[in-house]
């Protein structure tokens, strides 16, 4: 696991990039010209004594960073936000469903710490870019957490994609196919669903508050741009709720047909057992042990017997077709 200290100085209109270490870190934050971005990627006690003795955090708040975080949410320490929101996660238990990571956020006046135990690739990308060009971590803290967060949520439009063309297949195998499997399909969609809405709903609310200027730490230029990742994300919600209708409606239409499956198994078992029944019954009279009984010593009396119990057959058979019931 690594620690990696971002730093850029502005003076007289450039922007330094600065190579720092952990031991810097007081010095870079007393710089009022100096910006710092901390991302940690581990729970050791590098950490938690950044966060602890560098930092100031209260303990309590170190412990929810180090917890897994079911929901996204945001809470303002007056000289700070610390913020939860999830994204995508790229460790796949292999079980199908989607699954979501959350990434912490400590957001100062001049500093912003990630951390994180599952990698994203949007904090990769804020990575490379503040390392190409320094004067975008001079631009501000929001600023780049505004980057960060933008690239999560940008990660669900691709995926509601491939939930749509999941929800297809699943409408288009109820009618074709059943048994377990489907079954099984439709599970793993609606828990996803589930999933999505349960995370979805708390960060359309984050990033409600972090657009219409409820914090000062977000500067006035930007919070469109916390708007416009907002946009976004009711658009997935909405999206999201258009599926899970679609998927109560498949349940619902994966129900009715396998009832209607066995009704029709129903019926051809019923049709038979009623043919066979007078057939039964034939058989059984004939087959008691009396010694007078008519036709008992007719020479043809199994052929007379046989051909009784064909006419009989046939004439339920052709009645049931005539009443179309098979």
């Amino acid at each position: 696991m690594t620690t990696r200290i971002h730093a850029v100085r502005t003076e007289r209109g450039e922007h330094l990039r600065l190579e720092a270490t952990v031991g810097e870190l007081p010095a870079l934050l007393a710089d009022p010209a100096v910006i710092v971005w901390v991302d940690l990627d581990s729970q050791d006690g590098e950490t938690k004594r950044i966060l602890e003795d560098i930092f100031e955090f209260h303990p309590l708040l170190v412990e929810d960073a180090f917890a897994d975080a079911t929901t996204p949410k945001i809470e303002s320490f007056g000289d700070h936000l610390y913020l939860i929101v999830h994204g995508l996660s790229d460790d796949d238990p292999g079980d199908g469903e989607v699954h979501t990571a959350d990434l912490d956020l400590f957001l100062g006046a001049r500093y912003l710490i990630t951390h994180y135990r599952v990698p994203f690739a949007a904090v990769a990308e804020a990575r490379d870019r503040v390392t190409h060009d320094p004067s975008f971590l001079a631009r501000g803290p929001a600023v780049l957490a505004h980057r960060i967060i933008d690239s999560l949520v940008d990660e669900y439009l691709p995926l509601m994609e491939k939930l749509d063309a999941e929800v297809d297949g699943i409408e288009a195998a109820i009618l074709n196919q059943g048994g377990p499997a489907l079954l099984e399909r439709i599970f793993r969609m609606k828990h996803s669903l589930q999933r999505l809405r349960r995370v979805g709903m708390h960060q359309k609310n984050l990033l409600s508050r972090l657009a219409h200027g409820e914090f000062a730490l977000i500067p006035d230029a930007v919070r469109p741009f916390f708007s416009d990742v907002h946009d976004h994300m009711v658009r997935v919600m909405d999206l999201n709720d258009a599926y899970n209708s679609l998927m109560v409606s498949a349940m619902d239409a994966y129900l009715s047909v396998q009832s209607h499956r066995l009704n029709e198994v129903m019926r051809v078992l019923t049709v038979f057992s009623t043919v066979m029944l007078p057939l039964t019954f034939i058989t059984g009279l004939y087959g008691m042990n009396f010694e007078y009984m008519p036709y008992l010593h007719f020479q043809f009396g199994f052929e007379l017997a046989i051909g009784v119990m064909l006419l009989v057959a046939a004439t339920m058979f052709f009645f049931f077709r005539r009443r179309r019931w098979i």
